[in-house]
């Protein structure tokens, strides 16, 4: 149960979480929004009166739970922070120039 900010997204997707989206901002959180959804990653609560179904629709089916976290999983990348390091630290970015003598 949570707010579909940049970073909370992120972490859901790459820990493979089914998510339940209570009142999102307009903006950036209604596009994450709507793009998990989409996605069948992840239900929307409007208000907090539907917290307690829309949970309950995911808790009380297995199978439902357990395609949204197949989901999730498919659809984040656990391993994205250890890919962009890499990237950063062999120069790709123009972050770090490996190129450079020390001495200069």
């Amino acid at each position: 149960v949570t707010k579909p900010g940049g970073l909370t997204t992120a972490e859901s997707l790459a820990s493979g979480l089914a998510m339940v989206i209570v009142n999102p901002y307009p903006g950036q959180e209604m596009r994450n929004t709507d793009n998990l959804l989409e996605q069948g990653i992840a239900v929307k609560a409007n208000d907090l009166y539907l917290l307690g179904s829309k949970l309950n629709s995911i808790v009380s089916d297995p199978t439902r739970l357990r395609r949204m976290q197949k989901q999730s999983r498919a659809y984040g990348n656990a391993g994205a922070c250890f890919s962009i390091v890499d990237h950063i630290a062999r120069g790709e970015y123009g972050y770090i120039d490996m190129t450079k003598n020390k001495a200069e």
